[in-house]
């Protein structure tokens, strides 16, 4: 009878309990902790991404800034007129500034005898003014300008109400000094109108200032697009569609003016001048000071516009985190399926202890059995209680038998320690095996004849020839035959059927089956029918004692000799069936046996 400790039982199921609720609470811990890095990396890519537009615009601003310090108006005491200076300072821009090609063209504005604007273009070759009709580019300059004429005839206004106009873009300057070039208070000045070159702009400038703010490893994980008064100029990857830079991550206005900054420099980062001074002498109001040193055109259509190839900076951001959990998700289930299979093999190996100490205490009891009768025998022989030779012939026989028994426990457990131990070899021949099955019955001979079992033996007489190891294949068959008296005896009746299966003589198999007619096998043993020290609930604590080692070792005998091992069980009985490969019987029958043994030795090693 089995006895189980409650505090055994539990322990076990307690640190699992515990290892579980730690692993939860890890899980939690994780989740959180993997949520307030997402959220502080998003804040970190955020700020990274607006300093970096914001660099971009600073740059591209300080540019164009240049430009409206270099056509800054002069005085013209000298006797210098305002377009002799501006195409002296068009010519000097184009020796000396870093980036000439940034200045499309420069043109005077100044007002005709009939009221209305007359335009010029410089011509840099000659120095010289030169009439052009207004082109469409600059007719909201046009516009502008006569809407300020209106506004000073009013007394609304008196100067050009912002030096930028993004529309063409251009760079709007008087082309005097303040109040230098006025015929009467009710007249503006003349303004000079330095063009911006758009391709310029698009081919080497944005790219420049791309490359230098979004470069390697940036350009991978953004994409960057100047927006313009048409939509978008400027892509960074033009491959893609422009609905991929429509949604901006950072958007930051471009073609701003800084109030502070010097005469025309290199492109790149310079210092820049203290802020909360005056503005520079000749600097038209007007706009809208950003900083104190920034003036940023009304209704400015220019815009940077900085997205992640994601779709978005949160989705991006999101989408690691999702990696993370899932990376985390499965470390922890990586942990808790290590804990299980520990848990699994522990509790494995309490089995495995228990059958190993139910095992010696059975194999005790079989051999206490055998070696009792074998010495009461002996005994009686050596005190010469027995005389009668028909008493000496039954005590020898009784000697025999029990020394048989003996020896077959006993090379059961060699058996297994052979098996476990990889040490057991097999030695294949032909053979048949109605001759294997005989030798197994007289093996068993005593036994059958003592519990009065009828054996009742059905074996083709045209069976094929097998390849196995005759030792082997007589101790499988043994082995069933003692199982089949052991458990089912009581029917007194046991088959032993050999037949062929299969009609191709290359796919042909031995079929060997011994059933018996017992009370068969519980639904709860079938799965662990042929594990080693497993013996049947109904069995382990009753008078049928035994090792458990017989059905492990015929399945490990059987497939050494490349066959299988099956049984069908029920309430009339259980019949274990035992396949094994036919010897070919082609007309190279000799050859291909001879091979088919070396390749049974080979896989022995």
């Amino acid at each position: 009878m089995r006895t189980w400790s409650l505090g055994a039982t539990r322990q076990p199921w307690i640190a699992a309990a515990l290892l579980a609720a730690l692993l939860g609470f890890l899980a939690v811990l994780q989740y959180r902790w993997i949520g307030e890095v997402s959220r502080a990396e998003r804040q970190r890519l955020r700020a990274g991404l607006r300093g970096a537009a914001e660099r971009f615009a600073e740059d591209l601003s300080r540019e164009v800034t240049h430009v409206f310090f270099a056509f800054q108006p002069v005085s013209s005491r000298d006797g210098t007129s305002g377009e002799q200076s501006v195409a002296e300072r068009w010519r000097h821009w184009r020796e000396t500034a870093p980036q000439p090609g940034l200045v499309q063209g420069v043109f005077v504005a100044t007002w005709g005898a009939d009221g209305r604007p007359v335009l010029s273009r410089i011509d840099p070759a000659t120095e010289s003014t030169v009439p052009v009709p207004w082109p469409a580019e600059l007719a909201t300059v046009r516009r502008r300008q006569e809407e300020a004429r209106a506004g000073i005839a009013s007394g609304a206004q008196r100067m050009f109400p912002s030096p930028v106009d993004p529309a063409v873009p251009a760079l709007l300057l008087p082309l005097h000094r303040r109040f230098e070039g006025f015929d009467d208070k009710r007249s503006p000045p003349g303004i000079v109108i330095a063009v911006l070159d758009r391709r310029f702009l698009t081919e080497e400038l944005f790219p420049e200032l791309t490359e230098r703010f979004f470069g390697v490893p940036r350009m991978e994980d953004y994409l960057v697009a100047v927006k313009g008064p048409g939509g978008l100029v400027y892509r960074s990857d033009t491959t893609l569609p422009e609905s991929r830079y429509l949604h901006g991550d950072v958007e930051e206005p471009l073609f701003s003016l800084h109030r502070g900054e010097g005469p025309p420099g290199r492109l790149g980062r310079e210092k820049r001048p203290p802020r909360g001074g005056p503005p520079p002498a000749g600097e038209p109001p007007g706009g809208r000071s950003r900083n104190g040193w920034s003036i940023v055109p009304a209704d400015n259509p220019w815009r940077l516009v900085v997205t992640h190839r994601e779709g978005s900076l949160e989705a991006a951001v999101e989408r690691v985190r999702w990696r993370n959990l899932a990376v985390s998700a499965g470390v922890l289930a990586l942990l808790a399926a290590t804990l299980t299979v520990l848990a699994a093999s522990a509790q494995q190996a309490r089995r495995l202890a228990r059958q190993q100490i139910e095992f010696v205490a059975g194999i005790t009891h079989e051999l206490n059995t055998p070696l009792a009768a074998v010495r009461s025998a002996g005994q009686n022989l050596a005190d010469g209680v027995v005389s009668d030779p028909q008493q000496v012939k039954r005590y020898g026989a009784l000697i025999e038998r029990e020394g048989r028994r003996l020896s077959g426990m006993v090379s059961k457990v060699l058996e297994y320690a052979g098996i476990q131990s990889g040490n057991k070899t097999y030695r294949p021949e032909t053979l048949s095996l109605g001759d294997v099955v005989d030798e197994a019955l007289a093996d068993c001979r005593w036994v059958l004849e003592e519990k009065g079992i009828e054996v009742q033996r059905d074996i083709a007489p045209d069976l094929p020839l097998v390849v196995a190891d005759r030792a082997a294949l007589r101790m499988a068959v043994q082995n069933l035959l003692d199982n089949a008296v052991k458990y089912a005896g009581a029917a007194g009746w046991i088959g032993v059927r050999g037949h062929a299966h299969g009609v191709d003589p290359k796919g042909r198999e031995v079929c060997l089956i011994v059933e018996d007619r017992g009370p068969g096998i519980q639904a709860e043993d079938r799965p662990h029918l042929f594990e080693p020290f497993y013996r049947g609930q109904d069995v382990a604590g009753g008078t049928i004692h035994g090792s458990g080692l017989g059905l492990s070792l015929v399945r490990h005998a059987v497939e050494a000799q490349r066959g299988s091992l099956t049984v069908v069980t029920g309430p009339g009985g259980s019949a274990f069936t035992i396949r094994l490969p036919a010897a070919p019987v082609t007309a190279s029958a000799a050859v291909n046996t001879e091979n088919l043994i070396d390749d049974f030795a080979g896989e022995q090693g």
